[in-house]
């Protein structure tokens, strides 16, 4: 199927709604009752034309067809409405990812913002930290530092497993006054140039942060997601840039 067909199918509302339903297995005469019987009549016949969807026993289901192209149709549309999002909640900002990454936007669709308030002006700060109480294992892209952040998590490697950090050479020269060495548990990583963003992921949680479009970094903004699905992103991106990177501690 050329893509300008693939867009043809999905540009109808009324064909993404049956497409839907048989997915969550649902019968004729369950999805008559949310679409008019003439309508449901043609969408379907538009999409046996195309493959998609075919009749047995008097109900109709989708093809292998029509399956994978929905579950690619879905992913396609999660990442769009996260990206969007992104751009919504960072509008003056550069939103940096490796390209596999947009790809995958679709997985963190769970992510909140977490943002400054007039009476709570450290709020993403404050989250973020609590979010880092009780976790296990630590991976992160530091760009940036807090003042409290070396003996914050210091304190933090004598409960978990592991600490691994990219940074950049100007955050390595602070935290390298300090006795990383001793701590088997703490790994680590010079990256080659400044990544375009801070992240953060646990056992627990997923968090983003970006830099505005000035070059300075926005600490008033944070994104926090917890999904499995976020996690693993979260843990994937860290080892793209890890791959890039030199280990120094």
């Amino acid at each position: 199927m050329k893509i300008t067909d693939f867009m043809k199918v999905f540009s109808s509302e009324r064909r993404i709604e049956v497409l839907d339903a048989l997915l969550r297995q649902e019968s004729k005469d369950e999805i008559k009752r949310h679409i008019p019987s003439s309508t449901y009549a043609f969408t379907v016949n538009s999409l046996k034309k195309v493959g998609f969807v075919r009749e047995a026993d008097g109900e109709v289901l989708l093809t292998d067809r029509g399956h994978a192209y929905l579950i690619i149709f879905e992913r396609f549309k999660e990442s769009i409405d996260t990206l969007r999002m992104l751009y919504e909640a960072f509008p003056d900002h550069t939103i940096t990812l490796p390209d596999e990454f947009a790809l995958r936007l679709c997985e963190i669709s769970d992510a909140r913002l977490v943002a400054s308030e007039p009476s709570d002006i450290l709020k993403p700060h404050r989250v973020f930290i609590d979010h880092l109480k009780g976790t296990r294992e630590i991976y992160g892209v530091s760009p940036i530092l807090f003042p409290d952040y070396p003996e914050f998590f210091l304190t933090l490697a004598e409960s978990v497993e592991t600490i691994s950090l990219v940074v950049t050479q100007e955050v390595f020269d602070i935290v390298s006054a300090y006795p990383l060495r001793n701590y088997g548990n703490i790994e680590m990583y010079l990256a080659p140039e400044t990544p375009g963003i801070a992240a953060t992921v646990t056992d627990t949680f997923l968090s983003i942060g970006f830099f505005y479009k000035s070059g300075s970094y926005d600490f008033t903004r944070d994104l926090i997601a917890t999904s499995p699905e976020a996690i693993k992103f979260g843990k994937d991106l860290i080892r793209h840039y890890r791959a890039q990177s030199r280990r120094i501690v």
